[in-house]
């Protein structure tokens, strides 16, 4: 990879110059994983942080009933494993590739001996983990808070403004997404999601089909999910 594409691919080494990299790209392995294959699960070894490169992938809490919590859905230049990178404890999460993904691994101990010379990379990482707290405490609060049509209405915007694909004044969103998935997202139950995206579909919010979702009425959607508009 060039360091060009690797500024590219992985924003977290956007400063980087030609001497950065040559160190860099001999630590750096590619890795591939098909469709539906684990990356990691919850409770392996953390030694080694992630690049998503392409594709994308699931990051989940299952339990022991076989149910699942999806956290995020993650695609080409973020990363994974950094709550494992600075605490040395096993994986605090499952990731499975959605579709056919490639990651550019590195091992901790290759990743903390760069940062002890450039602060700017310990910045940025520090800006993911603060973003995944944030995400945490948005997730809890909504589920406090929020009735599930209006959870629901919001991770439909969330994956929108995320994976959408603007086609003709409609957004698509460009990954498949199940009713199973939603209702993992935002922890309620596949029949409560079922009732609620009928509703949305009778009112012509969305339109959904083989597990494609379309936004068709985005203010009304927001609407639904109680958005207070930034002034």
């Amino acid at each position: 990879m060039s360091l060009a594409k690797l500024r590219r691919v992985v924003p977290l080494f956007a400063g980087f110059g030609p001497s950065d990299f040559e160190s860099l790209e001999k630590c750096l392995v590619r890795r591939r994983y098909p469709a539906g294959q684990t990356l990691f699960h919850m409770g392996d070894d953390g030694g080694s942080l992630h690049f998503i490169e392409r594709g994308r992938v699931k990051v989940t809490i299952p339990s022991s009933s076989g149910e699942e919590l999806i956290l995020a859905i993650l695609g080409a230049g973020n990363l994974l494993g950094e709550l494992s990178l600075f605490d040395g404890k096993p994986r605090s999460a499952t990731v499975q590739a959605l579709e056919d993904t490639e990651t550019l691994c590195l091992h901790r101990e290759d990743l903390l001996a760069l940062m002890r010379g450039r602060f700017d990379v310990v910045e940025k990482i520090l800006v993911v983990l603060a973003g995944r707290i944030r995400d945490t405490d948005t997730l809890l609060a909504d589920k406090h808070f929020l009735d599930i049509t209006a959870r629901l209405a919001k991770k439909i915007l969330d994956l929108g403004d995320t994976f959408g694909i603007q086609e003709g004044g409609q957004v698509r969103i460009g990954v498949k997404i199940t009713q199973k998935d939603l209702a993992s997202m935002i922890g309620a139950t596949r029949e409560s999601i079922n009732k609620q995206i009928k509703a949305l579909r009778d009112q012509g919010l969305v339109r959904i089909s083989g597990g494609t979702i379309e936004i068709l009425k985005r203010e009304r959607l927001v609407q639904k999910a109680r958005i207070i508009p930034k002034p």
